[in-house]
């Protein structure tokens, strides 16, 4: 199949997966509505199968379209990277990437190691979306981002042409304002925790999963969660103003310049998992993915020997 002498082809397809509207797909490609629509019909003649249901409503995948979606996003990233390698030489590297992090490495490391990137690459663009796994991995593996910094996952769940590296281990601790009053508690148990409302940050049902699954565990209930955000300030805002808890990653705390949140005695493990850097295996050679993964790879440690170490208000 010669997907790669129609790359304006796959473009059509492309616009219409995306949009599910030939005349919509048609104004974001600047072409008439016959014309895309002779486009995605040589493209189906050309692989033999029928790509797209005509519905009343719009144009829906079929699941040989489906198959091929995901193909034609890594054939659209490659040619993207291609185009930022080619504009860099001839012009002082350019381009762009777009980076997912987590709760963690979102607001403290990918920062400083875009910053170092810069500095060798000053005209590159980058796009950072921080959220939790749920939303970012869907993204990475459909091409809509090239790299992501987070918790790992089982290698085994892994499409192909996905690879990570480890940098470390990270600890879900149950945190609190340190005005709460189980700070003042030597030992938190599960039916301390039973008395007080959780926030949840970006709909983390991993998190949520394996905090309930260790409360259940010691004899306690589920967490009650009264509040859901998306953003990680307004998670810290709420620990700050009341007498709630939350459970993030201990190195988010590290990473605190001055925190006013600290972790409660709870004695129990809930959840110690890898973190590190997942990617396209064709980006790896591109030289922005490259350099900023040996740069979050120096700032780990780094990160590590450098911040207050964690300690429980007594």
């Amino acid at each position: 199949m010669a997907l790669l002498r129609n790359a304006d082809l796959l473009r059509s397809f492309l616009a219409v997966a995306r949009t599910g509207n030939l005349s919509a797909a048609a104004r974001e490609l600047s072409v008439s509505q016959p014309a895309l629509t002779k486009s995605v019909r040589k493209l189906e003649q050309q692989v033999g199968v029928t790509l797209f249901d005509r519905r009343a409503r719009g144009m829906a995948l079929t699941p040989s379209g489906t198959a091929l979606l995901a193909h034609a996003r890594l054939i659209e990233t490659q040619c993207r990277f291609a185009d930022a390698e080619i504009a860099a030489i001839a012009h002082g590297e350019a381009g762009a990437i777009r980076i997912g992090a987590g709760p963690y490495w979102g607001p403290s490391l990918v920062p400083l190691a875009v910053a170092r990137l810069h500095a060798r690459f000053p005209k590159l663009r980058v796009d950072l979306e921080v959220g939790v796994n749920t939303v970012n991995l869907p993204k990475l593996f459909a091409g809509d981002l090239d790299l992501v910094m987070s918790a790992l996952p089982a290698a085994s769940t892994l499409p192909p042409g996905i690879e990570m590296e480890e940098f470390g281990q990270f600890h879900l601790r149950v945190l609190a304002g340190l005005h709460h009053p189980l700070h003042r508690k030597r030992r938190v148990t599960t039916a301390d925790l039973a008395r007080y409302s959780w926030v949840l940050y970006q709909h983390d049902q991993d998190t949520l999963d394996k905090l309930t699954c260790v409360l259940r565990a010691a004899g306690g209930q589920p967490p009650n969660v009264l509040v859901v955000t998306t953003s990680l300030h307004a998670v810290m805002r709420f620990l700050k103003a009341g007498p709630y808890l939350a459970c993030l990653a201990d190195s988010y705390v590290r990473a605190m310049p001055e925190p006013d949140v600290g972790i409660l005695p709870f004695r129990h493990e809930i959840w110690s998992f890898p973190s590190g850097a997942l990617y396209h295996a064709s980006l790896r050679s591109f030289t922005p993915v490259s350099a900023l993964i040996d740069a979050l790879r120096e700032l780990f440690p780094d990160q590590r020997r450098h911040t207050r170490p964690l300690r429980h208000r007594s």
